[in-house]
């Protein structure tokens, strides 16, 4: 298990590692990752995004659900995963039109 105090580093605002998240009234920093693919041989671009977040924090976090990220919305794809420690959880997102 990851020790409290070293998690509560990897989310600190201050590190510029970090970007905001909202979700309904709770904001809270996240790693946010927006991968570019390139499929079907080139012909076509796709975006693939997801953010890790502290499983303590976003509760009700569901798939569905919409998170502001940026000023960006984004829907949650499908149930957030948890990480093998238990500590954090991924969610695997689409952005809304």
């Amino acid at each position: 298990m990851i020790p409290t105090a070293d998690l509560a580093a990897l989310y600190a605002s201050a590190d510029g590692l970090t970007v905001a998240a909202t979700f309904g009234a709770e904001t809270t920093q996240v790693h946010f990752r927006q991968g570019a693919i390139d499929a079907l041989g080139g012909d076509r671009l796709m975006s693939d995004y997801s953010m890790r977040y502290r499983a303590s924090t976003l509760a009700g976090l569901a798939k569905g659900s919409a998170v502001v990220i940026d000023g960006v919305t984004y829907i949650v794809r499908v149930k957030p995963a948890e990480t093998p420690s238990g500590a954090e959880r991924v969610a695997l997102l689409t952005r809304s039109a």
